[in-house]
């Protein structure tokens, strides 16, 4: 029994059997793939089958968990310095013992190291480049030290799949831009020269980004582009979304008024080429610098017939531009499913705009597919009960509706506001009213 105990063998005619040598190539590929960079290349101690696996397996991720137990197990006693250079040998020894193609990496950069600034992150970008990568992601938590990506970087022409964060863009005079992105995701990224990410591209993410741009020659008729996401850039760019007809997901977000204050484009010219949106996410800075153009309150030009989720962020129901945005683009999609609102409260008067005119013109709002309403921050203004009101009246197969109030000193304000709430008729009798 203790022999057996101790050797952990099967018996299998009468030979022993080593099971976890014995797995096909399929299986340890997958066991592999689950497990962290660090547990995978330990596996080259089971047996002289495994001993082979990792080294040539395609994936190297050295993400967020490995470098801190790198750091903090390994280097603790030593001076940033120092840790700073054993860092990066470690990386440097985990590409040397790797020898097949690295198809899939990923490199976290610390905060308060910055290995991006050694010699070796230029290796390592050359090692992957020649490699043949296709998923690529750095991200470098130094934001006082952005990453200023060598030129090895562009000649990744296998990438698919692109994430940055705080990085800087230059790409060489002649760089005829990459041919395979699917998708790509920047973040405190700065671009500083014309850069094409390719005629595959599907889906662009980009926030807090500078120097955008340079990435104009993207938005031509040729683009493929289905979800487009800017947010905190310095500036969004009108004539992108004349060219972007196959565009399924949408969002738009300032966070803070532009200092220019520049009103371009209305509400209608922006969603007009888009007649494919399913997903639209807007919030209320953005809306402040679009022109309300005529009959704002009523519909859009085209009617989007295709937007299911409908996203508005802080917005400010007490501003008559953005009370006329929301029910424009309310009322412009007929077959919204879920519609979300944030509200955000300024120093004006909580009862702002009365809705009433618009709730009785000639031209009444259906909404007969929306089945979950959401409106977040309430304090229980007569705009508020309008806009709800005029929800509940409109939407015959509305299942649930979710409301929040804003944090309150009083508690009878948030009793009273449920109360008026629960008294507004409702057009689906099933609909149901949940406090959150």
């Amino acid at each position: 029994m203790a022999s057996d105990a101790k050797t952990r063998q099967f018996e299998c005619g009468g030979a022993a059997v080593d099971r976890i040598s014995s797995l096909p190539t399929s299986l340890m590929d997958s066991i592999l793939e689950r497990l962290p960079t660090d547990d995978a290349a330990r596996t080259s101690v089971f047996s002289k089958t495994w001993r082979d696996v990792w080294p040539m397996r395609p994936r190297i991720h050295l993400d967020k968990n490995l470098i801190s137990e790198l750091v903090f197990e390994k280097f603790s006693e030593l001076d940033e310095h120092t840790q700073l250079l054993e860092l990066s040998q470690t990386i440097t020894d985990i590409f040397s013992a790797h020898r097949g193609p690295v198809l899939d990496f990923l490199l976290f950069i610390p905060e308060n190291l910055p290995i991006h600034q050694t010699l070796d992150m230029a290796i390592w970008i050359r090692n992957i480049s020649d490699s043949g990568v296709r998923k690529l992601k750095l991200l470098n938590e130094s934001l006082y030290n952005p990453f200023i990506v060598p030129s090895h970087f562009f000649s990744c022409s296998q990438l698919t799949h692109l994430t940055l964060v705080n990085c800087e863009l230059n790409p060489p005079f002649g760089f005829g831009g990459f041919c395979n992105l699917i998708s790509v995701e920047l973040k405190y990224v700065g671009i500083y020269a014309d850069t094409s990410l390719g005629t595959q591209l599907k889906e662009l993410d980009m926030e807090v980004c500078t120097g955008i741009e340079h990435l104009g020659c993207q938005f031509n008729c040729e683009n493929k582009l289905t979800s487009l996401r800017i947010v905190d850039c310095e500036a969004i760019y009108y004539q992108w979304f004349e060219c972007i007809q196959k565009l399924q997901v949408l969002e738009l977000g300032m966070n803070e008024l532009p200092s220019t204050g520049k009103q371009v484009i209305t509400l209608d010219k922006l969603v007009h080429n888009m007649p494919r949106l399913s997903s639209l996410f807007l919030d209320g800075f953005f809306l402040k610098i679009l022109k309300p153009g005529a009959a704002s309150f009523m519909r859009l030009s085209r009617t989007m017939e295709n937007l299911k989720y409908l996203y508005l962020h802080c917005i400010e129901l007490y501003e008559l531009d953005q009370s006329q945005h929301v029910l424009c683009l309310v009322r412009s999609s007929p077959n919204l499913q879920l519609l979300k609102i944030d509200l955000l409260h300024g120093v004006q008067s909580d009862d702002g705009v009365d809705l009433s005119d618009f709730a009785v013109l000639s031209d009444p709002m259906i909404l007969s597919r929306l089945e979950t309403i959401m409106i977040f921050d309430l304090v229980g203004s007569l705009t508020e009960f309008q806009l709800i009101e005029l929800f509940l009246v409109s939407s015959p197969s509305l299942k649930r509706i979710k409301l929040k109030t804003l944090t309150m000193k009083d508690p009878t304000d948030v009793f009273r506001i449920s109360q008026e709430v629960e008294q507004i008729p409702r057009a689906s009798k099933s609909a149901q009213i949940q406090w959150m």
